[in-house]
């Protein structure tokens, strides 16, 4: 019999790319999917959330698969709620249902966004309270995925850093030039370097641990107090950072979440995971991205 597969849906992603990357140099039998064109010679399956997947059936046994993929932009769920909805709740939910009937455990990952931003260090057992359209479609795969008991994990993820270019490698960036950069000093966030949470990913994985596991750094800094700390770390001018709120930006429309961070001690005690200090995961986004995901550079 053919050895079942670790599957990512979304291996293509940041964290999928990233999960991939372990579980292959850990040994672990890893297949993954896109919805983009691809090369023959890459070993992905084409899966698209968007279409009818009540048929869809993995090539390969699975043993566990990892739900990365996803529309995870919030305007374009603020803009489309529809067709975001018909790929981040109804295509979601019909490939987790195919899979679970198939005894897979899975695995989905959620986001900070299923609360409202109001308070730090929320806790996995809070009623969630989404303002994001993104938010509550999250919200509601969470809801539905009670029905599959001990068959899913829920991983909730705080901002995820990685080595791709981001908002803080562009700060670092024009910092560098000597150019001033804005941000928002009334929005939290509470980011986590992606080796963290693929580690995380693995042990889950690993011990088909249930239920819903939140992944966050300790304290919430706002995006002001993050750039004027790129600046130190970078010695450019503090004067370059100029602060604007979120609350009064056209560019923001949306309501602005003072807090990010999640309560962690279920994962901490469970596995023995805690993510970095704030301060060490914004210093690697500003000097050194490339070891977010935990390589050399």
């Amino acid at each position: 019999m053919t050895e079942a597969v670790t599957l990512i849906v979304g291996a293509d992603s940041m964290i999928g790319q990233g999960l991939w990357s372990l579980l292959h140099c850990a040994g672990v039998r890893v297949a993954g999917t896109t919805r983009r064109p691809r090369p023959k010679e890459v070993p992905l399956v084409h899966l698209d959330l968007a279409k009818d997947l009540r048929n869809w059936r993995c090539p390969w046994p699975v043993a566990v698969a990892v739900i990365c993929a996803g529309a995870t932009r919030i305007d374009a769920c603020q803009q489309d709620p529809e067709a975001t909805a018909l790929i981040n709740v109804q295509g979601v939910i019909t490939l987790i249902k195919c899979l679970v009937e198939e005894g897979v455990f899975v695995i989905y990952l959620s986001s900070n966004q299923v609360f409202d931003g109001s308070l730090p260090q929320r806790r996995p057992d809070e009623a969630t309270c989404p303002i994001t359209e993104y938010g509550r479609q999250k919200a509601e795969v969470e809801r539905r995925l009670q029905d599959f008991g001990d068959q899913v994990a829920v991983m909730r993820l705080t901002k995820v850093l990685g080595p791709r270019p981001s908002l803080l490698t562009d700060w670092a960036q024009t910092l560098k030039e000597g150019r001033p950069i804005k941000a928002f000093a009334d929005m939290g966030l509470a980011p986590i370097p992606l080796f963290c949470v693929v580690s995380a990913l693995r042990l889950v994985a690993d011990q088909r641990l249930p239920g819903i596991l939140q992944i966050s750094s300790q304290q919430d800094i706002s995006y002001a107090e993050a750039a004027y700390y790129g600046a130190q770390v970078l010695g450019a001018d503090r004067r370059l950072v100029q602060p604007v709120m979120a609350s009064k930006s056209a560019n923001y429309p949306y309501p602005v979440p003072t807090y990010s961070s999640l309560n962690s001690d279920r994962l901490r005690l469970a596995l023995g995971i805690t993510a970095p200090d704030v301060r060490q995961t914004l210093e690697l986004a500003f000097t050194n991205p490339g070891l977010l995901a935990g390589g050399e550079d």
